[in-house]
Formats: C-alpha cells, structure tokens, sequence
C-alpha cells in the first residue's frame, strides 16, 4: 500500500492513568502555548509574559476543563486507512481520546497546529464566555436548541503556513462537533469566536470554513506592539439547523 505524507489529528486527553505520560502531555502542551504567544503575540489576547508565570496547576486545569478539548496536529508519513482511522470519533459523537499508541505518536511528534473547543455551552451567557458586554455585543439569533461552542487558542506556527492547516484543522473539529450535537439529539450547533479585524489572513482562513462576521468592537489593547484600541470581530459557524443566512 503507498504511503502518503499527510497531517494527523488527536484530540488530548484530559487525564492519564500514567502520571508520568500525562506530565509530559502537559509540558508539551504548555511549551506549545508559550512558543505561540513568543513567536506571534498579535494573534493572541493574551501574552507570553503573562502565561509564562501561570503555576504548573493552571496548565493541568486547562487540559483537564469537561468542557474544553484541545486537539493538535503533526505531520506524519502514513497510509491513507490508518491517518483515517487515528482521526475517528466514537459512535457517541465525543472527540476520540488518542489510545496509547496514537498518545506516545503525539508526545514524541512535533506539534503544528492547536485548537481548543469551549462548549457546550449555555447561550445566555456565551457573551460573557467570550469576555464580552452582552449589553454591547450582538452575537446575531440563534436557535434555542443549538449547542453553543467557542474556538478559542487557534495557532499554526510558521514553518507549516501555505499548507492548508488552518482550514483543515478547523474543518476537523467541525466534525468533531457536529457529531456530538448530532449524538444529543441537537438541532444543531452554533460556533463562536473572536479575532482582531486587522488580522486578515485569520479571518480569511475562517471564511474559507464557512464563518462570518455578526458583529465588530473596539476595545482598549494593552498587548505589546499594538496600538491603544484595536477592533474585532466576532465570527460564528452556524452546523447544521440554522444558517448564517438568518442573520
């Protein structure tokens, strides 16, 4: 069988039965997350000095959140069945935890890409969730039945720009959360997410995936480099049961 290079998805684990493996997923977690704030601080909210602080537990706490899931990408060489098969999801519709061997693939691959999905989440708040004035920020209708999630952490470092990765991964989890608003029986489900206005290669990349915006703000920037307000948009993904047409 031909063997083909291509990129591989898993979704982390939030706990481990092996204390040593799960420290490990944690310092390459971690290391990824600040080499991501150095090498490109205008795509983030947050900084490089302020998270380089954070004590061990903050980055435990954030693998082990029930309702965050973080996946992460690498490249590997691998035939088309078994790239398939690493990327699966259970019949429940729950993002697949990487068995041993797919988890030992990711701990000694180097990591390309991030993403991490909030949710499900309750729509009466989702405004606050994004840190955000409800008062102020129209986050457009929505269904009464439709999951609410966030995209939060979205990276790809340089080296694998020009690829694609962007929208594949976001593609990815796509379907990861589609089929867990389909297994609960969910009319759907509605993805949120923020990103600086001025920042057009990321707001390209999340029109390329179907998102768009509802609504833009300005807010007080304090991030090194940027000026003292930038504006954002909000962008949403409406899967299956609504479309952005009924904004």
């Amino acid at each position: 069988m031909p063997f083909t290079t291509g990129f591989t998805f898993t979704t982390l684990p939030r706990s481990h039965s092996d204390p040593s493996k799960f420290h490990r997923l944690t310092t390459l977690y971690k290391s990824f997350r600040l080499r991501s704030l150095r090498l490109s601080p205008e795509s983030f909210g947050s900084t490089y000095a302020r998270e380089a602080a954070f004590p061990w537990d903050t980055w435990t706490c954030r693998l082990s959140n029930p309702l965050a899931t973080t996946v992460v990408a690498y490249k590997t060489a691998s035939s088309p069945s078994l790239a398939s098969e690493m990327n699966s999801t259970p019949a429940a519709g729950v993002p697949m935890p990487p068995d041993d061997a797919s988890l030992d693939a990711a701990l000694d691959a180097e990591w390309l890409a991030s993403l991490t999905i909030l949710g499900p989440l309750d729509a009466a708040t989702l405004a606050t969730s994004l840190h955000l004035d409800p008062d102020l920020v129209d986050l457009g209708s929505s269904q009464q039945q439709q999951q609410q999630h966030i995209l939060s952490g979205m990276y790809v470092v340089p080296s694998a720009r020009g690829e694609k990765l962007g929208v594949r991964i976001l593609e990815h989890v796509k379907d990861l959360i589609a089929s867990g608003a389909g297994s609960r029986g969910q009319g759907g489900a509605r993805v949120s997410l923020v990103v600086d206005y001025d920042n057009a290669a990321a707001r390209s990349t999340y029109e390329r995936c179907g998102f768009g915006v509802v609504h833009r703000y300005w807010f007080d920037d304090y991030r090194e480099g940027r000026g003292a307000r930038t504006e954002a948009a909000v962008m949403v993904l409406d899967i299956g049961g609504g479309s952005l047409n009924d904004l």
